[in-house]
């Protein structure tokens, strides 16, 4: 990484990982100039994981894709956009233990996520298990 201010090459100085956010946090110094700034980092999920149907497809894993359907199932919350979001960083910090190979399956995606919401909210998770059926072999009793 280069600094910001002079692009001149940094070492990392400190270096913590944030499990909610699924991001490391790293203080950063410029070997030049001294200067100290902060970096998020994050994995790629979308080039990382792919997502298996099925149908034996494959497709590249989509954060939008689970907040799209999560928000679809919270709409009639007062904050749903707000609550969509916190809930699709706490599906994908559950999904990550399940990922093999880099494959995660469809199943696996819809049943933590149903599994989260019903924590949540019953009536978004029965939204969403309308929209987003589970294998019943998938499922946790």
């Amino acid at each position: 990484m280069v600094c910001i201010y002079c692009s001149s090459p940094t070492s990392v100085k400190n270096s913590r990982l944030q499990k909610r956010a699924n991001q490391v946090w790293r203080r950063r110094q410029c070997q030049s100039c001294g200067a100290y700034f902060t970096t998020h980092e994050a994995v790629d999920l979308g080039s990382a994981i792919v997502v298996r149907h099925s149908t034996k497809k494959l497709s590249p894993f989509s954060r939008e894709h689970l907040l799209i359907s999560v928000y679809d199932s919270l709409r009639h919350r007062r904050l749903p956009v707000e609550d969509a979001t916190a809930l699709t960083q706490t599906v994908i910090g559950q999904l990550l233990p399940y990922v093999t190979n880099g494959t995660l399956e469809r199943d696996v995606i819809a049943t933590v996520t149903y599994t989260v919401l019903e924590r949540f909210d019953n009536a978004a998770s029965t939204v969403y298990r309308a929209y987003h059926p589970i294998e019943t072999k998938t499922r946790k009793a």
